[in-house]
């Protein structure tokens, strides 16, 4: 009895060591989870994520260093006799396929207990071959550390012009007072006007980060670690617990990944105004011609109250009574708009209750007056 009760107390002991404590999840309600990976496989799955195979600072980074298993997912960051790549050190990482963009991002992490590794949550559009693709326009770190201060966090935002420097690098470096060798959580909430950082559910850091000077675009998630900037100490391992996106409102373009539910009839052309995202071209209707429409159909996540946003372009030239409807769930409201008064941004078209799915919309329709302007429209979950 003595012995197994002996046993049974080692068993839980050995447990409690490893526990993994429990996700912080988003910091708000309103929340759909779309894309997670929670390791539970044998090896990382290679329809949701490339492998960081760029060579950079201290290590070349090698796809066979990844390994998923119990749970997890493990960065093996290990010595190279010969050198492999021209470096001693090979390091690695999982960039996702899927690229995302306003929403709640987490991870569980658990970072190496030796110096010399540069371990890291972020995002930014690119497929792992390189950190400097002519794609790239943001780039947000969740958590940045060197493991030589296993207590030191860096969360920020680069605006890049893809292989060019943005000018705009807002950020924070501090001590978290924490270990970073155990598992913590770590999230970034994105919105149109700044991304939050947070640290086991607790607000750390936020960044202003606005769409008007620098393009928000959609990003892949990297979960990584390499030699940087100083040689490793010694081989080591990154490991990680999950990734989760969660999205709560949604933005649909004329153009580029968030034009999936945008389509016109009638005469509409390229127009040289800019939109709400910086360098993001708008459409105008062929003017003084009545019944060109534009429509707008997200794709949502969850059913709920959502209110609703046409961005509008004013512009001498622009419909000033351009009619916009919405679908939804309690049928069809109609609202006008003059888009040769005030400024440029987002018009209120009410609030409303929509299903989830593609079943809502927003229609633009023109009056004959003038050109209608069309760029895009926001679901904003209430």
């Amino acid at each position: 009895m003595r012995r197994s009760v002996l046993l049974t107390a080692l068993v839980l002991t050995a447990a409690a060591a490893t526990a993994v404590p429990a996700a912080a999840d988003p910091p708000a309600s309103g929340y759909t989870l779309v894309f997670s990976d929670e390791f539970t496989g044998t090896a990382p799955n290679t329809s949701v994520w490339n492998f960081r195979t760029d060579v950079k600072a201290g290590s070349a980074q090698r796809p066979e260093n990844i390994t998923v298993g119990g749970g997890l997912m493990t960065i093996n960051l290990k010595a190279e006799s010969p050198q492999y790549q021209g470096k001693n050190w090979s390091g690695g990482g999982l960039v996702s396929k899927r690229a995302l963009r306003y929403g709640y991002y987490e991870t569980r992490a658990k970072l190496p207990d030796v110096g010399g590794w540069h371990t890291s949550f972020w995002m930014m559009a690119g497929d792992g071959s390189t950190t400097f693709g002519s794609q790239r326009r943001t780039e947000i770190d969740v958590l940045e550390n060197d493991s030589v201060n296993a207590r030191t966090i860096h969360s920020g935002v680069h605006a890049w012009n893809g292989t060019g420097d943005g000018g705009y690098h807002p950020g924070s470096t501090y001590d978290s007072g924490l270990d970073l060798r155990q598992w913590h959580t770590y999230g970034a909430d994105w919105s149109e006007t700044s991304v939050k950082f947070y640290v086991d559910g607790q607000l750390r850091h936020t960044t202003p980060y606005t769409p008007n000077q620098w393009t928000h675009d959609y990003l892949n998630i990297w979960l990584t670690s390499i030699a940087y900037p100083q040689t490793a100490n010694g081989p080591s391992t990154a490991q990680f617990d999950y990734v989760r996106y969660w999205q709560k409102d949604y933005y649909l373009d004329n153009d580029g990944p968030a034009a999936y539910g945008y389509g016109e009839t009638g005469g509409w052309h390229d127009s040289s105004v800019d939109g709400w995202n910086h360098i993001s071209p708008s459409r105008y209707a062929t003017c003084h011609t009545a019944g060109n429409t534009a429509t707008w159909r997200p794709r949502l996540g969850a059913a709920g109250s959502y209110q609703v946003y046409a961005w509008k372009i004013a512009h001498s030239g622009s419909d000033p009574n351009a009619r916009y409807d919405v679908g939804h769930s309690g049928g069809t409201a109609t609202k006008r708009v003059d888009g040769t008064a005030g400024t440029s941004g987002w018009v209120s078209l009410g609030t409303y209750s929509f299903a989830a799915g593609e079943s809502g919309y927003v229609k633009l329709t023109s009056s004959g007056v003038g050109c209608a302007r069309a760029d895009a429209v926001k679901f904003v979950r209430i």
